[in-house]
């Protein structure tokens, strides 16, 4: 019970009858001394104080009682508001809109956690100039035993501006909401919240809309991450597919930045390609960035020409503290660079910026590295070939070629062992230079051809057609993917129609021993998904077919 109930209302009670008899006394007899006035009192009050403490008592008693009753009621319609919650963001504002009513007159602040990260999802009754951080790293908490409820503040390692935020506010204890595995969110609270959290029938329902709520969120955060996962994969193919569409090199970096906005938030972004002459980066594409003239930077200078001759990533949180970081906007607070790597060679640098600190995460780093993958594959192929693909009208009389075309695809896919074989080819126009093919050299081995000619029309499907043929009579021959390839690069360089390339991926599939064989000609790299999720491009080979003789192919 809250001793100051009783005490502070008991001295104004004291006080008022002194004042009260004091003048009553005076009036009636008006030579009485303050002392006597003074001793009438105190004898009253030792007549009357048990009574008075015992109202005082009762009082404080039924003020307590209402709040606990009024608490246990907007707990129990939490608690049913939780079995129609389905949604990660409807159970967030659930939550938080049920905290604003029980938690009605005293600060508090509830984090939640996303990507190893616990984000400020809401405060209350916090001035704006007093709110706490707004991210807390989620391995301070990690040592805490599984299942625990609550923890005092002064227990626990917290960040030292937490700490200090947390103090400041008089949130001296947590709640945390706990999944199967590891804590998902938590309520930082003041100690009167926490001494009305312990009663024991608030203590009882409270833990039962505490892990009802963690699982929830356990469970909400898992289904969310999976769908992101497979949005970044479908962007990522429909991205892929883009930039190798177009050889114009400006055409593609500007491509890139524009995707790049839909898969990860920044506030600035520039693509440098290399010049292997002078050595000096130039800004060939940005976006977020004042109106001014091309930006030129030396390999080593400013964080892009330090990627640019390391050939690793930077990851800057805090540019402030970074010795060779080149301010090209006073807004930036925090900053990445990936090198453009093509079989380990720089073909340029990307750099996102954010106006916040510490804003890019590991994701943010990961999903980029797959990303500037495909920038520096498409901008390699656009040095080597340097030309622009024609777009051209087709006419009709490509009608009857394009039949006969899609005669020379395999019209019933061989299969083998625990695999199965699916493909389809659907045209933009009636003919085209795409091709796919297959060859089955035994129960478990399978060879897979797809490739693409440049350009459209009849020179592409006369290309494509001669490759088919090359690749049916070669491939029996049970030769290396990379062989197979080295000999259909010479025929191409020897027979390809002035200005057409051909880009080709020829896999071999061993179910019996789980492998795959490939050779990939500057092809845009089919995706190989493993079983936890992990994405691996299919690159190494070398360049696209019927550019340069003697070439030298790899497999993998």
């Amino acid at each position: 019970m809250y001793p100051f109930l009783k005490i502070i209302p008991g001295l104004l009670l004291y006080l008022l009858f002194f004042l009260m008899a004091h003048y009553a006394f005076l009036h009636k007899w008006p030579g009485l001394q303050d002392d006597a006035v003074l001793l009438l009192t105190l004898a009253v009050v030792m007549l009357t104080h048990r009574r008075l403490l015992h109202f005082l008592e009762k009082k404080s008693h039924w003020f307590f009682s209402a709040r606990i009753a009024r608490v246990l009621r907007l707990m129990e319609n939490l608690n049913r508001q939780l079995n129609d919650t389905h949604s990660y963001f409807e159970l967030k504002k659930t939550l938080m809109d049920s905290f604003d009513r029980i938690i009605e007159n005293t600060p508090y602040a509830f984090y939640v956690l996303e990507d190893k990260i616990f984000y400020l999802a809401h405060t209350r009754r916090i001035k704006a100039d007093q709110i706490p951080p707004a991210h807390i790293e989620s391995i301070y908490l990690r040592e805490l035993p599984k299942g625990v409820l609550v923890k005092k503040r002064a227990d626990l390692t917290l960040p030292a501006e937490v700490e200090q935020a947390f103090q400041r506010l008089e949130l001296d204890y947590l709640y945390f909401f706990s999944g199967h595995s590891h804590i998902f969110s938590f309520l930082a609270v003041r100690p009167e919240l926490h001494r009305i959290l312990q009663h024991p029938s608030v203590l009882e329902l409270f833990r039962r809309i505490n892990n009802k709520s963690g699982l929830m969120l356990e469970s909400s955060a898992l289904h969310i991450d999976l769908e992101q996962k497979q949005h970044e994969i479908r962007k990522l193919l429909d991205v892929s597919q883009k930039i190798l569409s177009e050889l114009d090199i400006k055409k593609i970096l500007d491509y890139i930045l524009d995707a790049l906005s839909e898969l990860i938030e920044y506030d600035a972004a520039a693509i440098f390609l290399l010049n292997d002459e002078t050595q000096e980066l130039l800004s060939t594409s940005s976006r977020g960035y004042a109106a001014r003239s091309q930006l030129s930077l030396k390999v080593g200078q400013g964080s892009c020409g330090h990627v640019a001759r390391s050939q690793k990533i930077e990851v800057i949180p805090n540019v402030d503290e970074a010795s060779h970081y080149y301010k090209a906007r006073p807004e930036t607070q925090s900053q990445i660079s990936l090198p453009l790597l093509f079989e380990k060679k720089v073909q340029g640098v990307i750099c996102v910026e954010s106006d916040e600190k510490d804003f890019f995460q590991e994701p943010d780093v990961e999903l980029l590295k797959v990303f500037a993958n495909q920038a520096a594959l498409a901008i390699h192929n656009a040095h080597q070939v340097q030309v622009r693909l024609q777009k051209q009208a087709l006419e009709n009389e490509l009608f009857h070629a394009g039949t006969v075309q899609k005669g020379l695809l395999i019209k019933r896919i061989p299969q083998i062992h625990n695999m199965r074989f699916i493909a389809e080819n659907i045209p933009s126009q009636n003919v085209s230079g795409d091709l796919y093919d297959f060859i089955r050299f035994n129960d478990d081995t399978m060879g897979c051809i797809i490739g693409d000619v440049s350009g459209k029309g009849a020179p592409a499907a006369l290309m494509m057609s001669l490759i088919l043929a090359s690749f049916r009579t070669q491939s029996k021959s049970g030769d290396t993917t990379c062989d197979v390839v080295n000999r259909l690069n010479e025929l191409l360089t020897e027979t390809t129609i002035e200005g057409k390339f051909t880009t080709l991926f020829y896999g071999i599939f061993q179910t019996g021993h789980r492998k795959l064989i490939y050779t990939n000609a500057g092809h845009n790299p089919p995706y190989l998904i493993r079983k936890n999720g992990e994405v691996i491009p299919l690159t190494g080979g070398g360049l696209l077919l019927g550019f340069l003789k003697n070439q030298e192919y790899i497999q993998k």
